[in-house]
């Protein structure tokens, strides 16, 4: 397709209705200049044959005028001085008309005659009769040429018109439909390619998840295996296709050994951590750090079976169950909170009158066992069943 046969448009949806709208609306427009066209014929035909028929009418009317004019020169009627004296005055006039044919403005002429003549005393002396007759009969033949005259005048008009609204419809037929046409046909097939890429690219993406999620099934079912549960699982799967996928893994972050290796790092690391800090405080002359409410996966599994036994170690879906019940929770232990709080108050209050070495013991043990007064009570015995795990376990 060349560029001269589409219109220079972005496909989108909207140049795809604008560019459909008009190719309908150039469709109607030749339908109706095709009927204009034909209803303009079919006017012509009918003034054609109306004019053959008074180009008929005018030259007998013509010939009876120019013999009656040689009749009044026999008879011996002389009027031509009186023409020659009087030839300023006009007895007929020509007025002009507009008419609509299908459209088509076209000029109408009519001829006006005022009084009995221009000549009133032509023929007294002699051949008064004839002149009367001449007079008629050119008046008659005048009206049939100017009669004549527009007809021929209204059938060139139409020729013109019909002519025009000819060139009208081939315009649109041959040039301007088929480029619009052309150009509505290029943006479906651009918004169809479009949807197939953004289909294809779709499917492929699935594809490619679900070849790496399949693939990193088969490499965890397959990686502890022996050389003969391999070699029975081959068997079995045998005729089955086998996905590659495009994701490259890592054979040995699923190593058991380097697993527990890890993990073992992670708590030595944790526990040097630990004891970095609580030499600094000591340093310092402050009591031990707090330690955080999970802090090992240990302590986390632990957490997790006490809020919900169906959990698994580290589980998400129980970490999140957990916290959605401590959430659903506040609102029926408020009272129990206030009342905690107001009982603490309490005990702040008598404290200020014990002992100054038995208060600083008192919170140095609560510091050290990481037990605050202001946590929920679920909470503060979780902790407090989680810190003796751990430090077993260490």
């Amino acid at each position: 397709m060349a560029k001269r046969d589409i219109l220079p448009v972005f496909p989108s949806r909207a140049n795809s209705v604008i560019m459909k709208q008009r190719v309908l609306a150039a469709r109607r427009g030749v339908g109706l200049l095709k009927r204009k066209r034909d209803a303009i014929d079919m006017k012509m035909r009918e003034l054609r044959r109306i004019r053959f028929d008074q180009d008929v009418v005018g030259d007998e009317l013509m010939r009876q005028a120019i013999f009656s004019m040689a009749k009044a020169n026999l008879l011996g009627a002389d009027f031509k001085p009186q023409m020659v004296s009087h030839s300023h005055v006009a007895s007929a006039y020509l007025r002009r008309t507009e008419i609509k044919i299908v459209g088509v403005k076209l000029n109408c002429l009519e001829l006006e005659k005022k009084g009995i003549g221009a000549f009133p005393l032509a023929g007294l002396s002699c051949g008064g009769m004839q002149v009367q007759r001449i007079r008629d009969s050119y008046t008659k033949a005048l009206d049939a040429l100017v009669t004549y005259a527009s007809l021929e005048y209204q059938v060139r008009m139409l020729e013109a018109a019909s002519l025009q609204t000819n060139m009208r419809v081939n315009a649109l037929e041959h040039v301007v439909i088929p480029i619009l046409q052309n150009t509505y046909n290029y943006i479906c097939g651009e918004l169809e390619e479009f949807e197939r890429e953004d289909f294809y690219r779709l499917k492929r993406s699935q594809a490619k998840q679900l070849e790496a999620k399949m693939a990193f099934t088969e490499l965890i079912k397959t990686k502890n295996m022996t050389d003969e549960e391999l070699e029975s699982y081959v068997k079995k799967n045998i005729g089955q296709t086998r996905p590659v996928a495009d994701t490259l893994f890592d054979d040995d972050a699923f190593e058991e050994r380097e697993v527990k290796r890890r993990v073992r790092e992670a708590r030595l690391s944790l526990k040097q951590r630990r004891e970095l800090a609580k030499k600094e405080a000591s340093e310092r002359g402050e009591p031990p750090p707090t330690t955080t409410y999970i802090t090992t996966r240990s302590a986390m599994s632990v957490s997790g079976r006490l809020r919900d036994p169906r959990a698994s170690s580290g589980d998400l879906y129980s970490t999140k169950r957990m916290i959605l019940s401590d959430t659903k929770t506040i609102g029926s232990e408020r009272k129990s909170i206030v009342a905690e709080r107001r009982s603490s108050q309490a005990a702040s209050r008598t404290s200020a009158k014990e002992d100054p070495t038995k208060a600083s013991e008192r919170r140095s043990s609560q510091a050290v066992s990481g037990i605050s007064t202001k946590e929920y009570p679920e909470k503060a015995s979780a902790r407090a069943s989680i810190e003796p795990a751990e430090e077993k376990k260490e």
